[in-house]
Parts: C-alpha cells; structure tokens; sequence
C-alpha cells in the first residue's frame, strides 16, 4: 500500500495535532471498511497501528485518504430491501474529502455523518425508506453536510452550531408522514437540510 502524503500540510491544517475525535473517527472508518471488505484483516491492522500513534493530521490523512468512499450500500437494481436485511445504521466519512450518496439506496434508521474538513452529500429523495423516521447524527468540523428529502418530509433540527451553522429550509411536512431528526455538531462548519423546492 502506498502512503505517501500528497495532500497534507499547513494548507490542509496537517501541523495540527490528532484529537482524541479525530482518531476515534479515522478507527470507526478503518473498521467499517473491514467490515465491507474494502480492507483484509492486516491491512485493517497496520492501519490501526498507524492511526494511533498519528500525531499529527499529516500522519493521520495518508491513512485513510482511500476510504472516503467506504458506505453500506444495496445494488440499485434491488426495489425494496426487507428490513430484517438491512443494517441499523449506516457510517459515512469525508476525511480530507469529499463523497456523496445519491440515486436508489436503502436508508436505515440510523446514519452517522462525519466531516472534518471535507464534504458529503446524502440525498433521500429516490431512497427507499426502511422506517418512517430517519436519525441523522452528524459532524461538520471545518467541513460541510448537506442533506436532501423529498416532498412532505418532516425536518426536526436539534444539532448544535459552534462557529458554524445549521440550515434547514422550510419544508411542508405531510402530516403523520415521514420525519428527518438531525442532531450533531457543526464546528468552524455547515449542515444544510432542503426540500426539492427549496433547492436552489
């Protein structure tokens, strides 16, 4: 595996050092991507090694800069998923990067979103809904998160701004219809939430 860091530095804040966040975040992605088979089992542990003793991003980004694509998914081809089959929750990271899940997917009831200098995208508009609320913890530190629902979604906004800011657009929920909790931090970052006609 190469490891070379091409995207590190002061520009990309590579002279900071790790928090205790930053590496529990990177060893929660490690793991996923275990998980998925996007990693073999030394892979996933010379990899861990690495993340804890980073000291620094630098040392932190080369490790894990492949993975911001690592997300449970379901081929497109299938129309509706049992929820006996689907996962609980779902890890999306953007790590220095940035990712995006669109088109027809199956959404659990639980999504965890991290962005730390980086970006995702989650759109739930042709997504098939396992549950008709949907709990989306996220974390915009020096990034952003922005998240699309169709028609008559209800949105309740309960994350926390620090020097950043959390944006829902006004949407029209249907009544007894399906809801979106978002919850989380947006630090020195942003999270947006729009309808389809709020979208601009």
């Amino acid at each position: 595996m190469t490891m070379e860091p091409s995207d590190v530095g002061p520009k990309y804040g590579g002279h900071l050092l790790v928090t205790e966040a930053e590496r529990a975040d990177a060893l929660a992605l490690l793991d996923t991507a275990r998980a998925q088979g996007y990693l073999s089992p030394d892979e996933h542990e010379h990899r861990t090694l690495a993340v804890r003793s980073a000291s620094f991003r630098d040392d932190l980004q080369p490790v894990v800069r492949d993975l911001g694509n690592v997300v449970f998914t379901v081929p497109a081809a299938s129309p509706v998923v049992p929820a006996t089959q689907t996962k609980d929750s779902l890890v999306r990271v953007g790590f220095f990067s940035g990712s995006s899940l669109t088109g027809r997917w199956v959404v659990p009831p639980q999504i965890r979103l991290f962005a730390v200098f980086g970006g995702l995208e989650i759109d739930l508009t042709d997504a098939v809904w396992t549950s008709n609320e949907v709990v989306i913890d996220a974390y915009a530190v020096f990034g952003g998160v922005d998240i699309k629902v169709p028609d008559g979604v209800d949105v309740v906004n309960q994350a926390v701004a620090v020097f950043g800011g959390a944006d829902v657009k006004r949407i029209a929920p249907v009544p007894g219809g399906r809801r979106v909790v978002l919850k989380g931090l947006a630090a020195f970052g942003g999270m947006s939430v729009k309808g389809p006609k709020s979208r601009g």
